[in-house]
């Protein structure tokens, strides 16, 4: 995608990440290499704003009260709160992994029953639009730092 943009006279890119956990930093390296003149900024749109002002969940890493909030807000109708579990987790064998010292691919249906992460049961879309709109606001704010550069 790069190398088409780039070809067609692209300067800029902002690659909206909303995958948590997935970062392209090594890639965005790269590129910056081979196209020293072409601008990539990586958001993570889970990560911009902190949670605490929004959620009441302190154990939110997958379909727990904050990206719920969020789906709930954007696309009401994905959400099955009725099918929601509660967020247990089985702890992994490695404490360090467990404490988030170290990070280690997970397999889904060994570490939690309905392969949530965080409780969702307090999820509102009210909670889920407040989070956006100031997510929305920051990620603003750098387009319009981009467009200045």
């Amino acid at each position: 995608m790069v190398d088409s943009l780039h070809g067609q006279g692209f300067k800029k890119l902002v690659i909206v990440n909303g995958h948590g956990g997935n970062t392209f930093k090594g890639h965005v390296r790269d590129l910056a290499k081979k196209y020293p003149n072409f601008t990539i900024v990586v958001v993570d749109w889970w990560s911009i704003i902190p949670t605490g002002d929004y959620f009441e969940e302190k154990t939110d890493d997958h379909a727990g009260e904050q990206e719920t909030s969020v789906l709930l807000h954007y696309r009401p109708d994905l959400v099955k709160m009725e099918q929601a579990g509660d967020g247990k987790v089985t702890p992994l064998p490695m404490e360090s992994i467990n404490q988030k010292v170290g990070w280690l691919p997970r397999h889904w249906q060994l570490v939690s029953e309905d392969t949530g992460i965080g409780n969702p049961k307090k999820s509102t879309a009210e909670k889920g639009e407040k989070y956006a709109e100031a997510v929305v606001e920051e990620i603003a704010g750098l387009l319009i730092e981009m467009r200045e550069l």
